[in-house]
């Protein structure tokens, strides 16, 4: 009941935030969570959920600054004139504290809960018993990973183990194809997105899903499983180097691995439930930078996957692949735009975002290539 009462605090008063527009109100809450999140005790602690969004802010309070009376001029040019606002600043600082003060409430919370604290509070709220089961086992086998990552001596061996070295085969598998890239052309994203080049990124991603399968074989939702855990491994292991500066490029490996996941199950929205359980991994690991609202994105993604694949296509051709991953790709932009229109950004602010949800539309729209190749793929 307790975690269950964290969740529901999170969702009621992380979200609720939005509707309060006093900034003492704000402030305050910033404060006392403030307070609370230096109290936890948790390795995991860190401000990178205010790292990442620090240009959301930034464009939130300009934005503002420049909207309302001309309080006070910074530039004139002949009649042209630019001018700051203290109503539009003070808007911007309420904006502003409303978004921190939902990622505070949501780091708060989230890091003082647990191991399985998480899921067991979705238990309660809901959660089916298949998807609390398959969320357990993959935060264990992420904890693994992590594991070996930090000590790559460890667990060296034959693998005579009682998994008969099926999880070592894949390793050395994706280490492998990693040898054969290096001694070839390194291909990154941007080669994807402007030449449909996709070397061996299919084979190392094969290899990821390869190696989450093998961790359910006896699974009877193994497909959903293993692609659930291979989306969250995607966030763990670099597999495309990307474009710094190029926001959406792992577009590019997520959605192929949502696309390959539905066609290979015989459950009715699988993709739905693939995003559903990656986005509660993707909340409890800390890796969103929206809080629940990541966990909305995930679920969207999925639910119209399932009914894009439904349509009475030729679902392997490239061009229905680059469609849906495209249409994937503005869905994953959706939260920001969820949150602009919440907190009522002027029209400007759409203008000066247009770059980045065309950069998140066009990887998208490239990942069809990689999921081609997967889905034509005869390896299983």
């Amino acid at each position: 009941m307790k975690n269950t009462l964290k969740i529901g605090y999170i969702f009621l008063a992380g979200i609720g935030i939005f509707f309060v527009n006093n900034i003492y109100v704000l402030l305050a809450v910033i404060a006392v969570h403030l307070v609370l999140f230096f109290t936890i005790k948790n390795d995991q602690k860190n401000f990178n959920f205010l790292y990442k969004v620090r240009w959301f802010v930034l464009l939130i309070l300009l934005f503002d600054a420049f909207t309302g009376p001309n309080d006070f001029d910074l530039i004139k040019i002949k009649k042209w004139t630019l001018s700051l606002s203290y109503e539009g600043m003070l808007n911007g600082a309420i904006m502003s504290c409303k978004l921190i003060s939902m990622l505070f409430i949501t780091q708060v919370v989230r890091l003082s809960m647990k191991g399985k604290d998480f899921v067991n509070g979705m238990t309660g709220l809901g959660l089916s018993r298949s998807s609390a089961e398959i969320i357990d086992e993959i935060i264990v086998i992420l904890a693994d990973e992590k594991g070996r990552e930090k000590s790559p001596e460890k667990g060296k061996g034959n693998g005579g183990g009682g998994g008969g070295g099926k999880g070592r085969n894949q390793e050395k598998q994706a280490s492998e194809i990693e040898v054969q890239e290096t001694e070839e052309q390194t291909v990154q994203s941007k080669d994807v997105l402007f030449r449909g080049k996709i070397g061996s990124i299919p084979k190392k991603l094969l290899a990821r899903i390869s190696f989450a399968k093998s961790k359910f074989e006896n699974n009877p939702n193994a497909v959903i499983a293993s692609a659930s855990l291979a989306v969250t491994l995607i966030r763990m292991v670099k597999i495309a180097p990307g474009l710094p500066l190029a926001p959406g490029h792992k577009n590019i490996l997520f959605i192929p691995v949502f696309i390959q996941g539905i066609t290979k199950s015989d459950k009715k929205f699988a993709g739905t439930q693939i995003g559903f359980i990656s986005g509660i991994l993707h909340f409890s690991l800390g890796f969103g930078k929206y809080g629940p609202l990541g966990i909305f994105e995930f679920v969207t993604l999925g639910l119209v996957f399932d009914l894009l694949l439904k349509l009475p296509v030729n679902h392997s051709k490239l061009w229905f692949l680059m469609l849906i991953g495209g249409i994937g790709g503005l869905i994953r932009i959706s939260t920001e735009m969820l949150i602009a229109l919440i907190l009522g950004l002027p029209d400007t602010f759409y203008l000066i975002y247009i770059p980045y949800v065309i950069s998140q539309i066009a990887f998208g729209a490239a990942s069809g290539f990689i999921s081609k190749a997967i889905i034509n793929s005869k390896d299983e």
